[in-house]
């Protein structure tokens, strides 16, 4: 279920404010580059046709507006959940049926798991409902409920067997639980992210090696490989049906150790040409030189640590406030666990900024890795990559007059008109000076 996030009500107000006054306009082009040249190269900013520039204004509106009725939905289950007594009530149930703690935490956790994930459904539904009118997927609704079982079922087991830790920690433990837990976590995830590319995410496509779907692709992939001065195997390089759910492109790296692996969507080897999908793994290849996996990792271990201790403070203020009203005992009650849902939500709210901030500081230098990448291997390079994002963005429907602030909270990645826009004005070689991380080769385009 999607964390609760309290103040996101009067941002997104905010924001659609915003949203309802821009003008559905192609931006300005021509903008001159910081590079030096001879002449002032012109800037082609991120644009759409208007027929698509219209849809995605309106996929912007409708997402935001969405967003609103969400957070307050999932609010208002927490909400429900706790003033009426109902993790209160299963407990009494589970406390009817034995005195043994561990099982009776394997029947309040899961029917408060099952109570919220059915609760969700009209949300997720309409989710995808979204996804599938602006075109964005063709998934049939078979296929999206087979998904949407397996992501409950593993979610269930996987939910109730760490509250079934915590809660057992913060009987042994009441001052530490919290400390304890984040420690119990650490290889949890660790090996989580192993197991993910080669358990989890075959559950819902289909993976098969790039060099059997597309050798040619392969040949020159291989090429940015040697430029980047990395070994990454033919064999760590796969190819995924997105096609068979989604209408747009992507790659990623996933995994851990000897999991890792790069991923190309086949929708990417569809959609665009040879150059800038070598960009595009360039890009993917820069979270893997640069551990971006393992960075991210531990800048997420560290805020899961502030996470519960915050948690572990606060709890026990709301009880001694509304435990009563809520039929909650005590931190070490199984009915707090809507509490405790509630309280990480808020948390994770506040630290929305700070989460995308990071991520953001990555993508943008992978976006520089690529570009370094494939500078002197593919003609044109700026140019090919800037050309990447327009598609990439086109073909997710990326509103082009997203502002600032839009960015500062919501995303992850830098917005496509800043990355198209980076792409032509990064040339450290013009401008006499080292790149950042692939140092050493052609001073230019050949």
């Amino acid at each position: 279920m999607r964390l609760v996030k309290l103040a996101v009500f009067v941002f997104l107000l905010a924001v659609n404010s915003f949203h309802v006054q821009a003008q559905a306009a192609q931006p300005q082009t021509g903008q001159p580059s910081t590079a030096s040249s001879a002449e002032p190269k012109k800037i082609i900013e991120y644009n759409l046709p208007s027929g698509k520039l219209e849809k995605s204004h309106a996929l912007s509106l409708q997402t935001i507006r969405f967003q609103v009725i969400d957070t307050i939905y999932g609010f208002l289950i927490l909400l429900g959940i706790l003033y009426f007594g109902v993790a209160a009530r299963f407990r009494n149930i589970a406390e009817r049926r034995s005195q043994k703690k561990w099982l009776q935490g394997l029947m309040v956790f899961p029917l408060f798991i099952i109570t919220t994930a059915v609760l969700t459904i009209p949300s997720d539904a309409y989710h995808h409902h979204v996804s599938v009118s602006y075109g964005l997927s063709v998934q049939e609704w078979g296929s999206w409920w087979a998904d949407w079982a397996k992501s409950f079922l593993l979610g269930l087991f996987l939910e109730t067997l760490l509250l079934l830790l915590v809660y057992w920690l913060i009987r042994v433990s009441p001052r530490r639980w919290w400390f304890y837990t984040w420690l119990i976590c650490i290889p949890i995830i660790v090996f989580l992210l192993f197991i993910a590319p080669i358990v989890i995410e075959p559950l819902y496509f289909t993976f098969s090696p790039l060099e059997q779907t597309n050798p040619e692709l392969v040949t020159q992939i291989e090429r940015v490989v040697k430029r980047g001065g990395l070994d990454i195997p033919r064999s760590r390089m796969y190819s995924m049906n997105a096609s068979a759910k989604y209408t747009g492109d992507n790659a990623y790296v996933t995994g851990f150790g000897s999991s890792k692996r790069v991923v190309v969507w086949d929708t990417t080897q569809k959609h665009m040409t040879s150059g800038e999908i070598m960009f595009v793994f360039g890009h993917e290849m820069g979270h893997y030189v640069l551990n971006h996996i393992i960075k991210g990792m531990i800048a997420l271990l560290l805020l899961l640590l502030v996470f519960l201790y915050l948690a572990y403070r606060f709890s026990g203020w709301a009880i001694r406030h509304w435990g009563a009203r809520w039929q909650i005992r005590d931190s070490a009650d199984l009915a707090s666990v809507p509490l405790l849902f509630l309280l990480l939500g808020i948390f994770s709210f506040i630290s929305t900024p700070l989460q995308n901030g990071v991520s953001r500081y990555i993508e943008h230098q992978a976006d520089t890795f690529g570009l370094e990448a494939i500078h002197g291997l593919v003609p044109e390079s700026q140019a090919v990559a800037a050309s990447a994002f327009q598609k990439l963005g086109e073909n997710w429907l990326e509103y082009p007059s997203e502002g600032d602030f839009f960015e500062w909270w919501s995303q992850d990645h830098p917005i496509t008109r800043k990355r198209m826009h980076y792409a032509q004005a990064y040339d450290p070689w013009g401008q006499g000076k080292e790149p950042e991380f692939v140092k050493g080769f052609l001073p230019a385009d050949k």
